[in-house]
């Protein structure tokens, strides 16, 4: 920390990393010292983009090395966000990770280990859990308004084109680990519940991704609810999150509220809470992220959105993958391993 504020570097220029600079210049105690690829043409794209005048990687141990970088923002291809992590938390630096911060359930523990060992905080990029509407809803849950909780379903949709190291899936994992994860950790988190079984299918659609952009699973939650989760990468279809939520005494299905305290409803009803369904990065809630985050490190606490927060999220949607490609075969999700009986 300098000048009472924190030094905060961007790894992994694509896309996504726009959202991340965007919240680090919005927020008065941030400052973006540097940005890294290991392509510089996509960092002076960033810089040209918004104006900055940084230091420039092109080697992430020049970041870990930097004394001046309080805060690391990884966003590179999925295969690499564990390492990166890893070697980060060992550095010392803060870690704000995108989502998936895994593809390998192996790499779990060494993750959460090198992040508790050096005491660093760290946040996934979870966004959903940070927009109004789903803090709305599982306040609802939480509070009991819908009684017992027996289903809940979601479905992650958007047949955009995704570029380079997506369709690999050495690099990417799978459809629901690469995108679904939004809506799996959603429900999850809503219902306050693990996930602990799983059994997929997938569905090869199309011939530009090297893996199935189709997968669909039935799943158990830890509480006894059961739910049906489905994930397509491709498709002429907007950006879609859709959650249906099924209780003994109310029903949500996105911003649609049934609910048995008021007497007489004879239809759902639709609450605004100004959130918008929307996969552009500048839509995403990045400067509320990047504020709870500052204020974690400045308390000196852990985020009830850090690391082990996404552990399950993360498992269960590699049980996905693993399910699809093993013909539906049920896998069991037992704290932070995956069992096959």
């Amino acid at each position: 920390m300098r000048n009472g504020k924190y030094g905060c570097a961007v790894w992994g220029c694509g896309w996504v990393a726009s959202g991340h600079i965007n919240a680090y210049l919005k927020h008065p105690a941030c400052e973006i010292v540097g940005l890294g690829s290991r392509s510089l043409a996509s960092v002076e794209a960033k810089q040209r983009e918004f104006g900055l005048q940084c230091r420039v990687y092109d080697d992430f141990d020049q970041i870990l090395n930097d004394p001046s970088v309080d805060i690391i923002s990884i966003c590179t291809p999925n295969n690499q966000h564990a390492s990166e992590a890893i070697r980060a938390a060992q550095a010392g630096k803060h870690i704000f990770v995108e989502k998936p911060m895994v593809i390998k359930a192996d790499d779990i523990p060494v993750m959460l280990d090198a992040a508790a060992s050096n005491r660093v905080r760290s946040l996934v990029a979870f966004i959903l859990r940070f927009k109004p509407l789903v803090k709305l809803q599982k306040k609802l849950v939480s509070e009991g308004e819908l009684g017992k909780v027996f289903m809940a379903n979601v479905d992650y949709w958007f047949g955009r084109e995704r570029k380079g190291w997506m369709k690999h899936k050495e690099q990417t994992g799978g459809a629901f680990i690469l995108a679904g994860c939004h809506s799996v950790d959603m429900a999850r988190y809503i219902l306050d519940s693990d996930i602990v079984e799983v059994t997929a299918a997938n569905a090869m659609v199309g011939d530009y991704y090297e893996y199935p952009p189709v997968e669909t699973a039935q799943v158990k939650f830890a509480n006894g609810a059961l739910g049906v989760f489905t994930c397509s990468l491709v498709g002429d279809v907007p950006y879609t999150a859709n959650l249906s939520i099924l209780g003994e005494y109310g029903t949500i299905v996105n911003d649609q509220f049934y609910l048995r305290r008021f007497a007489g409803q004879k239809n759902f009803f639709t609450l605004d809470t100004g959130t918008k369904q929307s996969g552009d990065v500048y839509d995403h809630p990045f400067p509320e992220m990047v504020e709870h985050l500052i204020e974690c490190i400045r308390e000196d606490k852990e985020s009830p959105h850090n690391l082990q927060s996404a552990v399950n999220s993360h498992l269960a949607c590699i049980a996905i993958c693993t399910s699809a490609q093993q013909n539906g075969r049920k896998i069991v999700i037992e704290g932070s391993r995956l069992l096959y009986p």
